[in-house]
């Protein structure tokens, strides 16, 4: 089951200029963990979690994250390593879990998160001059 409703327009885009109930979107500041260097994460993981850390905290969604989150990350990625060992039980905390810190894209909708905008550069055009034809 995805977020509730479909996703907000841009503002420019919208029918109505309400602000929308849940809010505006935002995008990441930046890409990867914004607090200096990334965190170790906790021992006797697994490579496959170990993978996860790293991947997690080097996408665009962590840079809504602050230290506040690492204790709650950490669980995080125990959780994970428990359902790479094979505890399937654990797969619905899991899923909980990873859409709470805005790792599923359910949970970046839920949030309101948007990657990092990027100023697309403008293609020159080639003006054209119009030809003359001529009917014969």
């Amino acid at each position: 089951m995805a977020g509730r409703g479909r996703a907000p327009k841009a503002v420019s885009g919208r029918r109505n200029h309400h602000e929308p109930q849940r809010g505006e979107w935002t995008p990441a500041a930046g890409v990867g963990w914004q607090h200096g260097d990334v965190p170790a994460p906790p021992d006797g993981l697994r490579e496959a979690s170990l993978e996860a850390w790293r991947v997690w905290l080097t996408a665009w969604f962590a840079a809504h994250w602050s230290p506040a989150d690492l204790p709650g990350l950490r669980h995080l990625i125990r959780l994970y390593d428990q359902v790479e060992r094979g505890e399937f039980q654990r797969s619905t905390e899991l899923r909980l879990g990873m859409d709470t810190y805005g790792i599923t894209p359910k949970g970046q909708q839920d949030r309101r998160w948007a990657p990092p905008s990027e100023e697309l550069p403008v293609a020159q055009v080639r003006q054209v001059r119009p030809r003359k034809l001529k009917a014969i």
